[in-house]
């Protein structure tokens, strides 16, 4: 007999039925085995309470096909099973969760459970019926019935289309597929998205996104979903940009405002099914380019904006960007190359934006110690190589070579906006220190994006001379920003009166820059093609060099300020006109642009400041030529100045902004430019939020 014949034989064991509920099973309780049972009832889970093994499990008709009973209670015991996973989420802890969440990574799925934790002492009504798809003419082909979460605080209702995401055997990753555009509609946006000289552009690297796109459409079922949010995010931004500039696009898109919405909910359901807080390909790039669709898709600040892009912040940080690749082997050089552009632009848009909004940065200095990325096109390296070539010099225009020198002079702008947060206090020699900073920082810029005369630009790309304006006008506010806080102090000190003509120069140029683009981006101008521009942030820095020189003309309207030359009053007087003239004019603009709400608001601060400047310059007048203090009553606007007709008063919307700014024109010497920024910059809540309003962004 062989051995095998001497080995025992091996008892089959028996599978073990389950007979506590999936509940008590999964917390290890002793379950009595009703329907619902005594635990579930305690926990007011009653719902929830599933016994696995009752009923006609795995049971078909007598035609092979499963009954429409069975499928019912399938997808009722499926979203039972959902819950308790939830539950048991919540009690394992995060690190559980963390690891389930990296498992579901790597078999490119959602977590169970994302996006659906409770509250406690919340249960839910599940309701009963789950309507066939298709049934009824008009129908949504995924529609199904909703959830009513009922709490301590109050009852919430969960729309079908959130469990429809979560629900593995509905085609999700098809219908996203589905949304796409045929070929050749999808084909001319995305020619315009590559080109597109949008400096936020610079992170998707051109020759090797169009391979990417190729294959892509050879089989779009091997696509992954970041690469599929990647480029929803591309063609959300490209339509949110012509929408502005009221470019033709391909008709078969339809109105541009449907589309915008349409591919901006697709992107964010990409963000949401490759689950955005686990580290993976293209998820940082597609977030952040569906963030940049956010920013464009309106001229007002949006606070959620910098929620979006914090959130986008720590993916990145999350995925390693914050360190440089040159200290990992590795990482090849075309992603370490491209890891640099795409950390570049997150810094410069993170202190931009947070000082928008009023809030610190979130990344400083000791964060990251990435290099700046190299001054290199992108057909000089891809995915294949070795070795990145050496790069060029400074004063070749490539790719990066925008984002390089704007770095410079944002490194310096962080600082600034740093102490403007600060809760310590600044010495007088801490802000000259960084003002020499500043000025090394703009005259290192290469000559070819330095300010120049429009006349002698006229042979220039337009995209380069719009890179000028915006470089220059970062170089005029960081200087108005950094000295602003010593102008109410000029009066009883003259140790600041350089911080004084720094804010009046630098707040003159910037008017005059506001002036000649939008002189410039009219029909015929030679900025007229990129008229996207000016933005949000734009309309900010024109309103505080506005504000800059109203209190300079409120505070001393003849110019006889203690220890100023009084010989030729004037010439003194005419530098007041100029000023007043400046004003006026971009009051002119601001009201030729109203289609904003930050626009609407400028343009009713500007109308109170000139009404109070114009009061001031009539009261000195007088004074000069009678020779003493005029009547409080005299205080009127005269006909001397034509040329804007400035509304009454109680014609002005009602805005906090308007009593700050009365406020802070009062009593100049007492300036609380925190507070000015709070209610210029700051949209709130009720107006910046509408993004959250989409059910699919609301998870992220």
């Amino acid at each position: 007999m062989s051995d095998l014949a001497r080995l025992p034989l091996r008892e089959k064991k028996r599978t073990r039925v389950q007979l506590s509920c999936t509940a008590c099973r999964a917390r290890k309780l002793k379950c009595c085995r009703t329907h619902p049972c005594t635990n579930c009832q305690k926990r007011g889970e009653a719902h929830s309470c599933t016994f696995v093994g009752r009923g006609p499990r795995g049971k078909n008709s007598g035609n092979g096909q499963a009954s429409p009973a069975h499928v019912q209670d399938r997808l009722q015991h499926l979203e039972n099973l959902i819950l308790s996973f939830t539950q048991m989420k919540k009690e394992q802890g995060q690190e559980q969760g963390l690891e389930r969440g990296q498992e579901n990574e790597k078999g490119g799925g959602m977590g169970l459970g994302q996006g659906t934790e409770w509250g406690a002492g919340e249960h839910v009504v599940v309701h009963p019926q789950i309507q066939q798809q298709g049934t009824e003419e008009g129908s949504s082909p995924s529609e199904v019935a909703g959830k009513l979460v009922v709490g301590e605080t109050g009852t919430r209702y969960i729309d079908g289309s959130h469990w429809s995401a979560i629900l593995e055997e509905v085609s999700t990753k098809q219908e996203l597929l589905d949304g796409l555009p045929p070929r050749p509609v999808t084909d001319r946006v995305i020619a315009l998205f590559l080109r597109s000289k949008e400096p936020v552009c610079v992170i998707v690297h051109v020759p090797t996104f169009q391979r990417e796109y190729n294959r892509f459409w050879s089989n779009p079922q091997d696509v992954s979903i970041s690469w599929l949010g990647l480029l929803y995010a591309c063609l959300t931004l490209t339509v949110a940009i012509y929408q502005r500039t009221s470019e033709p696009l391909p008709r078969e898109l339809g109105d541009q405002a449907e589309a915008v919405k349409t591919f901006r909910k697709l992107t964010a359901q990409c963000v949401v099914q490759f689950n955005y807080t686990v580290p993976g390909r293209y998820k940082v790039e597609a977030l952040f380019l569906y963030t940049m669709g956010e920013f464009y898709r309106t001229e007002d600040a949006q606070v959620g904006v910098s929620f979006l892009l914090g959130t986008t912040i720590r993916l990145a940080m999350r995925t390693g960007y914050h360190r440089d690749p040159r200290q990992f082997p590795d990482i090849s050089p075309y992603e370490g190359e491209m890891r640099r552009r795409v950390w570049t632009v997150l810094r410069q848009l993170d202190i931009l934006i947070s000082f928008q909004v009023g809030l610190p940065r979130t990344v400083q200095e000791w964060h990251q110690d990435v290099e700046p990325p190299s001054n290199i096109s992108d057909e000089e390296f891809d995915e294949f190589t070795q070795e990145l070539p050496p790069s060029r010099p400074e004063e070749e225009l490539t790719t990066a070579s925008y984002i390089r020198c704007k770095s410079r002079l944002m490194s310096v702008f962080g600082k600034i906006a740093d102490l403007a947060y600060s809760r310590e206090p600044v010495t007088y020699e801490d802000s000259l220190a960084i003002d020499r900073q500043l000025d090394e920082a703009h005259d290192q810029l290469p000559a070819m994006f330095k300010m120049r005369p429009l006349n002698q630009s006229i042979v220039d790309p337009s995209v380069l001379i719009l890179r000028r304006y915006t470089l220059e006008l970062l170089y005029q506010k960081s200087r108005c920003v950094l000295h602003r806080r010593y102008l109410g102090e000029v009066q009883t000190n003259s140790r600041y009166a350089f911080s004084r003509r720094v804010c009046m120069s630098a707040s003159r140029n910037i008017l005059r820059h506001q002036a000649d683009v939008h002189h410039e981006t009219q029909p015929g101008g030679l900025l007229y093609r990129d008229r996207q521009y000016p933005n949000s942030l734009q309309h900010a820095d024109y309103l505080l060099g506005a504000m800059i020189i109203c209190l300079e003309l409120s505070q001393d309207p003849t110019g006889a300020r203690k220890g100023s030359p009084d010989n030729d009053v004037g010439a003194v007087m005419q530098d007041r006109e100029d000023l007043l003239s400046t004003l006026e004019t971009s009051h002119r603009i601001f009201e030729s642009q109203r289609g904003s709400a930050d626009v609407q608001k400028a343009c009713a601060a500007l109308t109170v400041m000139l009404r109070r400047v114009k009061g001031a310059q009539n009261a000195a007048r007088e004074q000069l030529a009678l020779a003493q203090p005029p009547p409080y009553d005299s205080w009127q606007v005269d006909s001397s100045y034509p040329l804007v007709d400035l509304p009454e008063i109680n014609d002005l919307p009602e805005h906090p902004s308007l009593d700050v700014i009365e406020e802070m024109l009062d009593a100049p010497t007492n300036l609380d430019w925190r507070l000015w920024d709070e209610h210029i910059t700051n949209t709130g809540f009720e107006g910046g939020m509408e993004l959250w309003d989409d059910p699919a962004i609301s998870q992220i």
